[in-house]
């Protein structure tokens, strides 16, 4: 009896031993840290992950990562487990596909910030991940490992993705700006695509400017006497920024956003010429080398790749249209910017700054209000255009995977 004690005490403690080394070796994130991996397959996907390893925001980087995150659930998962659903629904729609291919074709390049143990390991798990579910799913693929955004790409990313002023960016560490970003990314999660996204940004940066510049008219006009003609003159200002305002959003709707606009048909011309060059990518894999119809099938894969390019241009050459058309109206929103600072200047007396002053944790909680209830507010006028690019993607996801059945 004694025997078997020992022999099972001694088998215990191997496995707890096991157990600690193993633990020893998979590196923690730091509290509070926020780290960001990135999986271009073309799609190009971005996941944040916090300091308890799980996703919590997924975000398309172009609109092939649209499609490929539509209707699917990352948050919540670990990177490992994200990666893996990825590369499985890339597959699935025919942006990795299986056959006659070269691994080059099927590349998918990761990326992971920070140079910590934990950055360094988890990099690691991610490839092999990656490079398994390759081997499962088949297909003849290689991973590559590219390199994370440098600071000053880190700070453009987050200037675009939130309120900071360049500035306060300056200050920040990159551990700093990674946890704007994912501010940013999560407050965002139902706007699938860049035009909703940068929409959004735009109209609550201008949202909060214009809510702080009418709170100080609010201080102004309560001062009442003397004060008259300053808060006719800050309010006249304040009204021009605001039309500038509201003209710059609308614009920016009917030429970026508008399911009518001439940029959304080109995308959706993008989408069509995506989806029959991985069509027929996935045709081309699925036949004999070098047979007859192997040489036909690669001459119309030619042709597909030559439409879809010009597909792109025409898209991009609108993108590049529509912003030129903004530019005028941006430089009025900024002329009117201009003068009430003009005003603030050279109006603003000890009084008024005193008032202002006294009246600030007032007038922040209002901003503060604003804030949070913009998302609902944009969310609200536009539910209509996000249900439409949703059931867009869906619709461009599910023929995808129809074709790739049928060629399967």
């Amino acid at each position: 009896m004694k025997k078997r004690i020992v022999c099972l005490t001694l088998t215990i403690m191997m496995l707890l031993s096991s157990l600690v080394l193993v633990s020893c070796g998979n590196a923690e994130p730091e509290e509070g840290t926020v780290t960001r991996i990135t999986v271009d397959i073309n799609p190009s996907v971005e996941f944040m992950v916090d300091d308890e390893n799980k996703i919590i925001s997924v975000t398309a980087l172009n609109d092939d990562g649209s499609i490929l995150i539509v209707g699917e659930t990352f948050v919540g998962k670990t990177p490992e487990e994200a990666v893996e659903l990825m590369v499985s629904v890339a597959a699935e729609t025919g942006y990795l596909v299986e056959g006659n291919v070269e691994a080059s074709e099927n590349t998918v390049k990761i990326s992971v910030s920070g140079d910590t143990k934990y950055a360094e390991e988890l990099i690691k798990d991610v490839e092999k991940k990656a490079s398994d579910t390759l081997k499962k799913l088949d297909i003849n693929g290689q991973i590559e490992k590219v390199e994370a955004l440098n600071t000053e790409a880190l700070r453009a990313l987050a200037l675009s993705t939130s309120l900071y002023t360049e500035e306060e960016l300056t200050a920040m560490t990159d551990e700093q700006l990674y946890d704007v970003i994912a501010q940013g990314r999560i407050e965002t999660a139902l706007l699938l695509t860049e035009e909703m996204r940068n929409a959004y940004y735009s109209a609550k940066e201008y949202k909060i400017s214009f809510a702080e510049k009418e709170e100080v008219a609010k201080v102004i006009e309560s001062l009442g006497g003397i004060y008259t003609l300053t808060h006719t003159a800050y309010k006249t200002a304040l009204d021009v920024y605001s039309s500038a305002i509201t003209e710059l959003d609308e614009l920016r709707y009917d030429l970026l956003v508008s399911p009518e606009s001439e940029y959304q048909k080109s995308l959706v011309k993008l989408r069509e010429a995506k989806v029959d060059l991985l069509k027929q990518k996935t045709y081309v894999a699925s036949l004999e080398v070098n047979g007859e119809e192997y040489v036909y099938a690669t001459a119309t894969l030619q042709l597909s790749e030559e439409n879809y390019d010009k597909a792109l241009a025409a898209y991009e050459e609108l993108g590049i249209q529509a912003n030129t058309a903004m530019e005028s109206l941006i430089a009025t929103l900024r002329q009117a910017e201009g003068k009430l600072t003009e005003i603030e200047d050279t109006l603003f007396d000890e009084n008024i700054e005193t008032t202002l002053a006294e009246k600030a944790t007032e007038m922040e909680a209002n901003l503060n209000a604003v804030k949070d209830s913009f998302f609902a507010e944009f969310e609200t006028a536009h539910a209509e255009d996000i249900t439409m690019v949703e059931n867009a993607l869906l619709e461009k996801k599910q023929e995808l995977k129809a074709s790739v059945e049928a060629n399967g």
